[in-house]
């Protein structure tokens, strides 16, 4: 019997929630205008100033953590109200105010609802104010009961998942899904559900990317590669595969996790790097009781710890594949980390992912039993050592033409500012 290598201790060691963690709060705390790149968000469509935002999100969240990365390329300042209980920080560029004390020991659904009533009844409205509110479920109650002009960031599985939240969920999210200005997607599924489901019209959403952090994901070569993979105790002469989604249901990690089992059995090589994320212990425990009590469980590592982007970075530099294959999503900025990175994606074949058809040598999978991840597997080995190289190139060529800072800030400015034109390029480049 073979145990998984891991990364800081135990399953259980890593159960406090991702939002809190320390590393996350310093990342938050780090970010500062770059003055020297700075523009202002006119850049797209002068004569409409735009020099501050206020966000309703959480400070900490790692989604708000991508949108601050693009606007500190700006001249803005952002504004961050938040509801959950977190510590009030100001620098140059960024702001959070909690709006109620974090003394105040309650459940999150109702500190969203005091939150809003508290904005609505004790601070001044600006007419020319814009508030852009992050997820709509939680933060979008908040901005819905604060009675202020706002826009709105939608998460996939919010917007999937209604229907099986009841009829009070939907009634809620129509509310404040009808009463937002302007609506963000990351897919067009999601679109088609907010049209078709809560009767949004077309012209109130748009769909754009923010690309991703190229200072902390980005490609090595060679030899620096095989240097970092020896520090890790990974071999040289064998694939490597990492899971860069935290490990949960959703995400079929467990699958995932017992096909690579089943194809070790069969006497693949190579190893699997399973990154826990901000994961369910208990998921987490029952899949590292699975790797245990397999004879090839010294080819998993499980890295039980939240990473920073800069360690996220490391991991998948040193991959040769990323697997992402979760039962619904929106247009993952992971994937993107990965194609970065040179580690070719093994998708679900999602309408989600449709912005990645163009790159060929994503992987598609269109089932999801063991002995599908196994195959997969033994797939993707295959073109290790004959095609891997040239397909590398092709993905790093992929995502550095299509997802730049640049594109994603003028992306921003027309979100913000309303503008419907750039929407066009968009659609173009999925279609």
């Amino acid at each position: 019997m073979s145990t998984p290598a891991t990364s800081n201790g135990s399953p259980s060691g890593s159960a406090a929630p991702v939002l809190f963690s320390e590393h996350i709060r310093r990342q938050f705390e780090s970010q500062h205008r770059r003055h020297e790149l700075a523009t202002d968000l006119t850049c797209y469509r002068p004569g409409n100033a735009l020099h501050s935002i206020r966000y309703i999100a959480h400070p900490h969240g790692l989604h708000v953590a991508r949108w601050l990365k693009v606007l500190s390329y700006t001249q803005t300042h952002v504004t961050i109200d938040t509801a959950n209980p977190v510590p009030a920080f100001s620098n140059d560029f960024v702001t959070a105010n909690p709006v109620l004390p974090a003394w105040l020991k309650l459940p999150m659904t109702i500190r969203y609802f005091l939150a809003g009533l508290a904005l609505r009844y004790t601070k001044p409205v600006c007419p020319d104010e814009l508030i852009h509110a992050h997820c709509a479920s939680g933060n979008g109650t908040l901005a819905w009961l604060s009675g202020r002009r706002y826009v709105l960031g939608t998460y996939g599985s919010e917007i999937y998942g209604a229907r099986q939240r009841g009829r009070l969920y939907c009634w809620l999210l129509k509310q404040i899904l009808q009463n937002a200005e302007r609506i963000s997607v990351g897919s067009f599924e999601s679109t088609k559900i907010l049209v078709e489901d809560f009767q949004i019209p077309p012209e109130k959403i748009y769909f754009f990317h923010l690309g991703y952090d190229d200072e902390n994901f980005f490609a090595l070569d060679h030899a620096q590669r095989m240097e970092l993979r020896a520090s890790r105790n990974l071999p040289a002469d064998e694939p490597v595969w990492v899971i860069n989604r935290r490990t949960d249901p959703h995400y079929r990690t467990q699958e995932v996790v017992n096909g690579f089992l089943s194809y070790s059995q069969m006497g693949g090589r190579g190893r699997l790097i399973v990154l826990c994320g901000d994961h369910q212990p208990e998921y987490t425990k029952s899949i590292c009781d699975d790797i245990e009590s397999h004879p090839h469980g010294d080819r998993v590592v499980v890295v039980d710890r939240m990473l920073s982007p800069k360690e996220l970075g490391s991991w998948l530099q040193i991959s040769d594949f990323s697997v992402s294959v979760p039962k619904t999503d929106n247009f993952s900025v992971s994937t993107l980390e990965s194609l970065a990175c040179g580690a070719i994606p093994i998708l679900s074949n999602l309408e989600g992912y449709a912005m990645l058809r163009h790159c060929k040598p994503v992987q598609w999978m269109t089932k999801y039993s063991v002995a599908d991840f196994a195959q997969i597997f033994a797939k993707t080995a295959a073109t290790w050592s004959t095609s891997y190289q040239a397909s590398r190139k092709v993905c790093l060529q992929f995502v550095a033409d299509g997802y730049s800072t640049d594109g994603a800030v003028r992306d921003i400015a027309a979100f913000y500012l309303g503008d419907r034109s750039r929407q066009a390029v968009v659609t173009k480049k999925a279609a």
